[in-house]
C-alpha cells in the first residue's frame, strides 16, 4: 500500500548552480537597462556561420516515421513504462517571456512572483507530472542557442548534438538544419517576428489640428471633387428641366455652392422642384450628415488619445528609410535563424534589407532581447527585429518603446530533443493537445494579464496625465479657420464694392436722359414714314437738335423698337 502510494507522488528535483549566471538568468529583465556600447556586434561576426551552411549544406540524412522533418520521432508507440522516473538533462538558453519568464516548477514559486515560469516550463511541469521525471539543468556553454561554425554545432544545439543534455528548455525556431540533428517536438507556437523602435515624440503641430486631423488628405480631395461633380450635374439637370418644370435657375457658381452648403450644413434659399433634383439633393443631405458624424467622432478620438507619427507602418517603409540612411537593423546576436531568413529569402524587399546588411553595414547585434531593447530604448533611428510575444510584453510595459502591429519572418517554436529520443513522441502528442485546448494561449494571457496590472499609466515611467480639457494649444485650429472666413469676407465685401462702383460709373455716361412717351405720332415728328427702316435717314424738324452723339445713338436705338418716342430731339 505505501509502495503503490508512494509511486503515484508527483516529484520533481530541479538542480542548479548557486551561481550568479543563474541567479542573473533565471529572473525577469523587465527592468530598464542601458544600451553597452561594448556589447555591439556587426554581421562579420555572424556572416561565417551563414557563409558555411549555404556553401556546404549539411549531408547528415534521417529518417521519420512522421514523414515530417519538423516533427520527426523513430518512435510511433509510447514506451511509458520506460519514460517513467527519470531524470532528464536540459538547458536553458534564455529567459524570453511568455516562453521561459523563470524556472522554477514548484505551485510555491507561481503564488510568491504572481505569474506562472512560462509556456515552455508550464509544458515541462505538466509532462513531468505525468511521468514523475525530475529535470537537472545544466549550464549552457558558449553563446545561447549555438549556430553551426566549422562542421559543428556551438551554444545549446552544440550541447544536445553531443549528448550532454536531453532537451532545450525554450522556444526554438523550426528549421530544416535544426531538425536533421534534434528531435524537434510539435510546435507550440506561430510567431512572427517583431519590428520595435523608440516612441517617437508626439504630434506637435497643432495648428490645423482640429480642422484637418479628422480626415485623411484623400478625404478631402475625394469631398472637393464630389462637390465639383455633382454642382455640374445639378447646372445640367437645372437647365434641362427648367424648360419643362420651371425648375429653379443657377449659375454654374452658384450651383457648385449649393452642395458646399450642404456639407457645412448650410440651408438652401431656394428649393428644387423636379423630382430629379430633389433626390440628387436628398441624398447628398444624407452624406452630409455621415461625414458631419465621422469627422465629430474623429476628434472625439483625437483628442481621447495622444496622437503618435510613426516613421513607417511596415517592412517596405523600414527598407525604404534604412536606403535612406534614416534607420539601421538592430538584432539578437543568438538569433542567428532569423540573420538568417533574410539572407535566404527570395522576395525583393528582403533581398534590399540584406544588400543593406551586408553591403552598407545598416545592422548591429546584441547579446540577448533586453539589450536589444534598451538599446533601442536609448537610441533613435534603429529597428529592433525580434520574437513577437517577447517584444509585446516589453512595449506593454515600457512607454519609452512601440512595437509595430505588422510582423514579418513567421516562424514555429517547438522544444528540441535529443535525436531519436524515446520521448520526443510523447511529448509531441501531448503538446498537441494542450495547443488544442487552449492552455498554450491561456498561459500567454496570464502573463500578460499580470504585465497589465503592474503598468503605472501604461507604462514604467513617470507620465503626465492625460488632460481632461481642450486647451488653446489643440483648439487653435476652429479660431484660424474663423479668422480666414472673416478675412476672405472682408477682401470679397471691399471686392463686391469697388466692383459695384466702377460699374454705376459706366452706367451713368451712358444713361438716357428721361424723355415723354406718348401715345400718338406727332405729326411733325417723322418727315418720311419710308425712312423707318434707315433711322439714320429721319428728318428732324426740332431747331436745337442734340449734338451729344452718345445720347443721340440711345434715343435712335430706342426709337427703332418704340415708334411711339418723341423723335424730335435726335439730330442727324
Amino acid at each position: 500500500m505505501h509502495t503503490s502510494y508512494f509511486s503515484s507522488l508527483v516529484i520533481i528535483l530541479i538542480y542548479v548552480s548557486p551561481t550568479d549566471l543563474h541567479k542573473a538568468m533565471f529572473s525577469p529583465e523587465f527592468e530598464n537597462t542601458t544600451a553597452d556600447p561594448n556589447s555591439i556586434r556587426t554581421l562579420n561576426n555572424i556572416l561565417e556561420s551563414i557563409n558555411e551552411k549555404v556553401a556546404a549544406p549539411s549531408q547528415i540524412s534521417f529518417e521519420s516515421d512522421y514523414g515530417d522533418a519538423y516533427t520527426q520521432s523513430t518512435q510511433k508507440h509510447f514506451f511509458l513504462e520506460k519514460m517513467r522516473d527519470k531524470t532528464l538533462k536540459m538547458v536553458v538558453p534564455a529567459v524570453e517571456p511568455p516562453y521561459v519568464n523563470y524556472v522554477n516548477f514548484t505551485d510555491a514559486a507561481v503564488t510568491e512572483k504572481g505569474y506562472g515560469p512560462g509556456v515552455v516550463i508550464e509544458i515541462l511541469k505538466e509532462i513531468g507530472k505525468r511521468l514523475n521525471l525530475t529535470y537537472e539543468i545544466i549550464p549552457a556553454s558558449g553563446s545561447t542557442w549555438g549556430e553551426y561554425l566549422n562542421g559543428s554545432w556551438t551554444g545549446a544545439f552544440g550541447q544536445l548534438v553531443r549528448g550532454e543534455v536531453d532537451l532545450l528548455a525554450g522556444g526554438a525556431i523550426m528549421e530544416y538544419d535544426r531538425s536533421v540533428i534534434s528531435d524537434l517536438t510539435y510546435p507550440f507556437q506561430f510567431e512572427p517576428t517583431g519590428i520595435m523602435i523608440r516612441s517617437p515624440e508626439k504630434y506637435e503641430d497643432d495648428t490645423l489640428l482640429i480642422v484637418t486631423e479628422p480626415f485623411s488628405w484623400e478625404v478631402w480631395v475625394i469631398t472637393a471633387a464630389v462637390i465639383l461633380i455633382s454642382g455640374v450635374i445639378f447646372l445640367g439637370m437645372t437647365n434641362i428641366m427648367g424648360k419643362f418644370y420651371k425648375e429653379m435657375s443657377v449659375t454654374p457658381f452658384e450651383s457648385i455652392w449649393v452642395f458646399f452648403s450642404i456639407f457645412v450644413q448650410q440651408g438652401l434659399p431656394e428649393q428644387p422642384r423636379s423630382w430629379s433634383c430633389r433626390v440628387l439633393v436628398a441624398l447628398w443631405w444624407l452624406a452630409s450628415i455621415t461625414l458631419s458624424a465621422t469627422f465629430t467622432g474623429s476628434l472625439v478620438a483625437l483628442f481621447a488619445v495622444d496622437k503618435t507619427n510613426l516613421p513607417f507602418q511596415n517592412i517596405d517603409q523600414l527598407v525604404r528609410l534604412i536606403k535612406q540612411g534614416r534607420f539601421e537593423i538592430v538584432m539578437d546576436e543568438n538569433s542567428f535563424t532569423r540573420t538568417e531568413m533574410i539572407a535566404r529569402s527570395k522576395l525583393p524587399v528582403y533581398r534590399d534589407l540584406w544588400h543593406e546588411m551586408i553591403v552598407n553595414h545598416k545592422v548591429k547585434y546584441v547579446n540577448g532581447v533586453s539589450r536589444g531593447v534598451a538599446f533601442v530604448r536609448a537610441n533613435p533611428g534603429y529597428a529592433l527585429l525580434g520574437p513577437m510575444a517577447t517584444l509585446n510584453f516589453y512595449a506593454y510595459s515600457d512607454c519609452k518603446v512601440i512595437l509595430l502591429n505588422d510582423g514579418i519572418l513567421p516562424v514555429y517554436l517547438s522544444i528540441p530533443m535529443q535525436k531519436h529520443s524515446i520521448y520526443s513522441s510523447y511529448f509531441s502528442t501531448k503538446i498537441r493537445e494542450m495547443v488544442e485546448r487552449g492552455f498554450t494561449q491561456k498561459w500567454i494571457a496570464d502573463y500578460r494579464s499580470y504585465v497589465a496590472m503592474q503598468k503605472i499609466n501604461e507604462c514604467n515611467s513617470t507620465t503626465t496625465g492625460p488632460k481632461s480639457y481642450l486647451d488653446l494649444k489643440r483648439a487653435q485650429g476652429a479660431f484660424w479657420v474663423f479668422l480666414g472666413g472673416a478675412g476672405l469676407g472682408t477682401v470679397l465685401f471691399i471686392g463686391e464694392f469697388v466692383f459695384k462702383f466702377v460699374k454705376g460709373k459706366m452706367n451713368k455716361g451712358v444713361d438716357a436722359k428721361p424723355f415723354e412717351e406718348i401715345t400718338t405720332v406727332s405729326p411733325n415728328s417723322v418727315q418720311n414714314v419710308a425712312s423707318i427702316e434707315n433711322p439714320d435717314a429721319i428728318q428732324l424738324l426740332d431747331p436745337h437738335p442734340i449734338n451729344d452723339p452718345i445720347e443721340n445713338w440711345s434715343l435712335r436705338r430706342r426709337n427703332i423698337l418704340n415708334l411711339s418716342l418723341d423723335l424730335s430731339r435726335i439730330a442727324n
